[in-house]
């Protein structure tokens, strides 16, 4: 009696292991993150409102405004919803994303490898490439992003950018400054504490047009890709906004077909019609291009498992019984 006890009992376990653990597997992939923002009506984006022609706060009505907020205009009327933009310091705009502050995060971010690991992007709304930006009397010579790979080189960066991250990936030998904004590290290049400033260029064009006969962007490299990002999971929502972008810039990411309304946009925030180099386009998407090296367990096979295990060791059991 005791042994036909303790048969069932590991039956049971056999078949309740599998099914628990598929009970969490399910829990962890239900995706409510379009439906949350649909029955919400809003889609809360956070964004560091301190990186202009991007986004900046209009100081008459104290409204976030830029090309990124333009853009997400249109996404949000194509979703039908409103947009609530929560103004957060770039230092800490991924860890609140991902303590669910907000749905996601339009503030010209470069989508790269190591941030898809921890976030969902959308495909990319704007090309872009790093630039090279010194005063027009440019005591150290710079011309070229070479050239900054001397140790007597005071670099200003925006911290925790990618163009940071590219001193750091280079090795290069510069003294690299960080400061909280570009705008910052743009003042600090006026007052003459560094050099030369590293950035999207877009971002320091409008530095030098703030600044008449001030400044000089002698360089231009690494091409990049923004998107918006969303915690990771966030699938449906991610989709839906895709297809919005889509309309903007067509279908094919390596070939884009810009609409009337992103043209304008671009004119309107960046002072010229949209001029993508397509091989740097290419260059920078293939860059992204991750081999799957984990294999991944569909529900099916899940649904499998747990029919297959508590039948397979009551087959065993029972044969170990006989041999008895």
């Amino acid at each position: 009696m005791k042994n036909n006890k303790l048969l069932v009992g590991i039956i049971i376990c056999a078949f309740f292991i599998p099914l628990i653990s598929f009970s969490q597997f399910a829990t962890a992939a239900e995706d409510t993150s379009l439906s949350d923002v649909l029955a919400a009506g809003e889609i809360v984006i956070g964004v560091d409102a301190a990186y202009p022609p991007f986004e900046q706060i209009n100081a008459a009505t104290d409204a976030v405004e830029g090309f990124d907020p333009s853009i997400m205009a249109f996404i949000a009327e194509d979703m039908g919803v409103d947009i609530v933009w929560n103004d957060v310091a770039w230092d800490t705009i991924f860890t609140s994303l991902a303590i669910g502050s907000y749905d996601c995060v339009m503030s010209a971010v470069t989508i790269t490898t190591d941030r898809m690991v921890e976030m969902n992007f959308t495909r990319w709304y704007y090309f872009s490439t790093q630039a090279v930006m010194v005063t027009t009397a440019n005591p150290k010579n710079i011309t070229v992003i070479e050239d900054v790979d001397d140790a007597s080189i005071k670099v200003g960066i925006q911290a925790a950018t990618t163009s940071q991250w590219y001193l750091e990936d280079e090795e290069y030998a510069a003294d690299m400054v960080s400061f909280a904004t570009i705008t910052l590290a743009i003042e600090a290049l006026e007052a003459g504490t560094v050099d030369v400033v590293l950035g999207d260029l877009a971002t320091l064009a409008a530095g030098q047009s703030a600044n008449p006969g001030d400044f000089e962007i002698v360089d231009n490299f690494s091409p990049e890709a923004f998107g918006i990002a969303c915690p990771g999971g966030s699938t449906a929502l991610v989709d839906r906004m895709n297809e919005a972008i889509d309309k903007l810039l067509g279908t094919d990411p390596y070939n884009p077909e810009f609409s009337t309304y992103y043209n304008e946009t671009h004119e309107l925030w960046m002072g010229n019609e949209v001029a993508v180099d397509l091989d740097q386009l290419k260059e920078a998407l293939d860059s992204l291009i991750v081999e799957e090296s984990r294999p991944t367990i569909s529900g099916a096979s899940i649904f499998s498992l747990i029919a297959v295990i508590p039948v397979t060791i009551y087959s065993i059991i029972r044969k170990l019984k006989k041999r008895k």
